[in-house]
This record gives structure tokens, C-alpha cells and sequence, in this order.
């Protein structure tokens, strides 16, 4: 139809605002996670432990549908049949006011499309991610369960390092008759990338031979280091890999690994020969020594909250994809004195771990100078690292507790933010000049009082963002939980919310509330 001067515009749908439940079946709900074809997932707490928890809720027009509603219960009923460590755990599943949800572990983690797409792993690493991923398949298949969907975005790697397969939606049980599977319709369910030729032609062809394909799609994203969109050129691969890959990726199944077994044994065999030395290359040496940065950064932090009397104190990190050169410490200075130094570089990398360490020294040999006031001790820090030793350009806070005074004296420049709900923060303020080239807020620090320190840098959050704000609003709502419990519940809120913060850098959140 054409539009003439008589015609009206045809006016848009509003768009529909998501009312977030506050309870879905027993488990209280912080927020939505994540939106889906089919389903949403919802951040929830389970009742008796108060731990995190996922909660996955069919999609409200779909609650009709018996089909989808069919492919939904499964999915919770096959997860309920796996136990092991590499598969997304199952807590419950069953009806609600609004349909049907599934309730599930809570996993810390990344997918692993998201770290490929910033950084490889070393070929020993990509090895061991495949034998965890093929534990799981293997765990399946002996249950009689065919993941169907294997892919990146499925697979989670947690903070830990571990790997955690979710999304058994299209996944099925072998145990439907021949005659029920032909009357079905042959259609496409899952990721054509990533999908067995059989799979492409027709969904109800899948087989444990199936996910083995799938898998052999991804052990090859993972020894070249990166999503390669289907285009698989064996050649490319690790000269060791390459008999292996070609067998799991036959287009016949006559010739392809009949068993998940045979690839594991195969993968195993390899990983502990010498030809993973022989087919190192010269990245590879590099990608091995970020792993053993990762391993070292993670030592220069603390690894115990420091017991402080009269402080209750509650921490979180988020290391992101990759080095990024955080370093912060409690220091003990005296009963009644407290200090927290917390920094980050701008860059980030393998300096930025070398730097850290750097500026870790500094740090505990200048808090030895007992005489050093808190502001004498930031700027000895400031003038230390503008030398050409370091040569590189640090962020950092400093939050300073006298609690005989019950004050409290924050220093930062470029780096966090330190929230109190009681106080107006601009008064106490001073603003970044030529002559102080920070900021310097002084404030209370009364019996039962909360502060909260949340460690990142402007150029690490979204421009459309505003992350203090979202913080606050996210403290200001759990101040009934203990300080461990809600800095758990702020970054897992602000981890959720996509439009805040990045994956691709670190953030340090710390809470710590008066108890004298």
C-alpha cells in the first residue's frame, strides 16, 4: 500500500516491558539474565542456602504450545539424569503461576565463544578443555543422551578453569521407537555450523556419532584460537591433531569415531606424547606463558580476608578475559588503623602483570615507613610509578579506616568508586586538578555502617552506561544481607547487566561495615 496525504501512519507496537517476578516457585528472583527464542532466565536465590541460582522460565506464548512445552520438560528431565562435574547441575523443575521453569546451578563462568574471541589458549590448554568437554559427552552417552547442540556459546569456562556444558533444549533420550521417529517431520534444530552432515539433513538423525562431529568443530577452534565459522582447513591444525580431527569430522559414519571413548583415548594418547612439544609454534610458547601470568597474578592477591576486629568485610573479583594488571591489599597498620590499596593499569597484557608485581613491592616496603600518613603514602606510591622504571600509567584507591576516630579518608585517581548511602559525596570531594590530581573524601565511619569500594576505570564500562549508579542502586537494595553475601549478589547483578560492564577487564568489589 502507498501512502497518500490522506493516510494515516501506521503506528507502532509499544514495545512490551517485562514485568520480573519476584518469586518463581520457592526461589526468590534479583533479576533477569538473559532473554531467549523460547525462554528467559532469571538470577535467583535458593531459599535454604541463599546461594545464586538459575532459574529458566518458558516464554509465556509458548506455555500453550505442547510441543515446545514437551521440548522444555525434557530438557529438565535430561538434565536431572546427568551428575558430573562438566554438566550444569539440576535443583528442581516444576510449574508456577506463570508457566514452567527449570532451576539450576549458578555457574561463574564465560561462554567460550567470548574468550576465543579475545584471546587463544596454549595447545596443551586446548587439549585438557576438550577431554573435560568430552567427559561430559561421555558421561551423556552412557545415560543415552545426545546433546544435539554442541557448540561455543554452550560450553561455559568458569573462573576456576572449568568447563560446565548447558543447554540440553534440543538434547533427547534414545529410547523412542522407530516408528515414532518417522512420523515426525525432518526439520533443522540446532547450529548448522557446528551440526553433523545427518544433522543438517534431518534433526531426528542425531546420534552419539553427532555430537562427537560437533565436538570435533570445536577441538579445531580450539587449537587454531579462534571461531573459524565453519571453514575447516585440517591443515592448520596441530600436525597431531590432524589424523584425530579428520576422523571425528567424516561426513560418513561408518568412518567417523563410532564411540566418544575412541576420541577421548585418542586425545589422551596425544596430549601425553611428545608430539605436543614437536607441534608447538611460536605463539604457543606465548599463549603458555600468559597461562602462567594468569596463575601468577592470581598470587599476588590475597587469598584470606584479613580478620580485622570491628570489621565485617566482604569481597568479589571478576579477573574478565584475559591479564589485566589488577593488584590490591589489605594492610594491617595497627589495631584502630586499617588500609585497603587497590590499582590497575590502563593496558592491559603481560605487562600488566609485571607491573603489578612491580608496584606489589613497592607497596610493602613503603607501608613498613609507619610514619607515612595515609595522603603521604599515596602520593609516595604516585611518585614512585611516574619514573621511567615503570614507565606505564596505574589507576589506583586508597581507603583508609581509623577506627578509634570511626573516619574514613578514600584517595583514588582514575580507579573506583566509594559508595556511602549516608553522605553526600560532591561536598566532601576534591576535585581533580593540576596541582591534586585526585580525588580525596573524607567521611564517617559509625558503628554498623557499609561502605562499599568498587575498583574499575571509566574507559572499562559502556559510554551509554552509568556503572555507579547501578551499583548503588543494587547496595542500597541487599543492605539486609551480611557483607560476603551481598557483594556476591552486586557483582553477580552487575556481571548480569551487559550494558554495564565489559567482559574484557577486571573489577574488584569490596564491602566493609562497622561492627564496634
Amino acid at each position: 500500500m502507498t501512502k497518500g496525504k490522506d493516510t494515516k501512519p501506521i503506528p507502532e507496537k509499544p514495545e512490551v516491558v517485562l514485568q520480573i517476578p519476584a518469586r518463581i516457585g520457592k526461589y526468590k528472583i534479583e533479576g533477569l539474565m538473559d532473554r531467549g527464542g523460547m525462554s528467559l532466565l532469571y538470577l535467583g536465590v535458593h531459599p535454604d542456602t541463599e546461594e545464586p541460582i538459575i532459574i529458566k522460565v518458558l516464554s509465556p506464548k509458548y506455555v500453550s504450545n505442547p510441543e515446545v512445552t514437551a521440548r522444555f520438560l525434557n530438557e529438565a528431565h535430561i538434565i536431572s539424569l546427568a551428575d558430573h562435574p562438566n554438566i550444569i547441575k539440576l535443583y528442581d523443575y516444576g510449574q508456577w503461576e506463570g508457566g514452567l521453569y527449570i532451576a539450576m546451578e549458578f555457574v561463574r563462568g564465560t561462554s567460550l565463544r567470548k574468550i576465543l574471541a579475545h584471546q587463544p589458549f596454549s595447545l596443551k590448554r586446548s587439549l585438557e578443555i576438550t577431554l573435560q568437554i568430552a567427559y561430559a559427552l561421555c558421561h551423556l552417552h552412557t545415560h543415552g543422551i545426545i546433546h544435539g547442540d554442541l557448540k561455543p556459546e554452550n560450553i561455559l569456562i568458569t573462573d576456576q578453569g572449568q568447563v560446565k556444558v548447558i543447554d540440553f533444549g534440543i538434547a533427547k533420550i534414545l529410547s523412542e521407537s522407530e516408528v515414532e521417529k518417522k512420523k515426525k517431520v525432518a526439520r533443522l534444530i540446532g547450529t548448522p555450523i557446528y551440526m553433523s552432515p545427518e544433522a543438517q539433513q534431518d534433526s531426528q538423525a542425531i546420534s552419539f556419532q553427532s555430537d562427537i562431529y560437533s565436538l570435533g568443530i570445536i577441538s579445531y577452534e580450539l587449537v587454531l584460537g579462534k571461531i573459524t565459522h565453519g571453514r575447516v582447513i585440517l591443515s592448520l591444525a596441530p600436525r597431531g591433531m590432524q589424523k584425530i580431527l579428520y576422523k571425528a569430522l567424516q561426513p560418513a559414519l561408518e568412518e567417523r569415531y563410532l564411540d566418544i571413548v575412541d576420541f577421548i583415548t585418542d586425545i589422551s594418547t596425544y596430549l601425553n606424547s611428545q608430539d605436543v612439544a614437536k607441534d608447538k609454534h611460536g605463539s604457543d610458547y606465548f599463549f603458555e606463558l600468559f597461562e602462567h601470568l594468569e596463575t601468577f597474578q592470581t598470587g599476588l592477591l590475597p587469598h584470606t580476608l584479613p580478620s580485622w576486629k570491628g570489621v565485617e568485610i566482604g569481597q568479589e573479583l571478576f579477573f574478565g578475559v584475559g591479564l589485566g594488571g589488577l593488584y590490591y591489599e589489605f594492610f594491617d597498620i595497627s589495631p584502630t588503623k586499617k588500609m585497603i590499596f587497590a590499582s590497575t593499569l590502563e593496558s592491559k597484557g603481560a605487562e600488566g602483570v609485571v607491573f603489578s608485581a612491580m608496584l606489589a613491592t613497592l607497596c610493602r616496603t613503603l607501608i613498613k615507613s609507619l610514619e607515612l600518613t595515609p595522603l603521604a603514602f599515596f602520593e609516595a606510591v604516585r611518585k614512585q610509578i611516574q619514573t621511567d622504571i615503570f614507565d606505564e600509567k596505574f589507576n589506583m584507591a586508597l581507603l583508609y579506616l581509623d577506627l578509634e576516630s570511626k573516619s574514613y579518608d578514600y584517595f583514588a585517581h582514575n580507579f573506583g568508586v566509594l559508595l556511602d548511602l549516608e553522605q553526600e559525596k560532591m561536598s566532601t570531594e576534591k576535585q581533580q586538578s593540576a596541582a591534586t590530581p585526585f580525588l580525596h573524601r573524607r567521611g564517617t565511619f559509625l558503628q554498623n555502617k557499609r561502605l562499599l569500594f568498587f575498583g574499575f576505570t571509566p574507559q572499562n564500562c559502556h559510554s551509554s552506561a552509568n556503572p555507579e549508579k547501578a551499583i548503588e542502586d543494587v547496595f542500597s537494595q541487599t543492605l539486609d544481607l551480611s557483607c560476603q553475601k551481598q557483594t556476591e549478589s552486586i557483582l553477580r547483578k552487575m556481571r548480569m547487566s551487559a550494558d554495564v560492564l565489559s567482559y574484557e577487564h577486571p573489577y574488584l568489589l569490596i564491602i566493609l561495615q562497622n561492627t564496634l
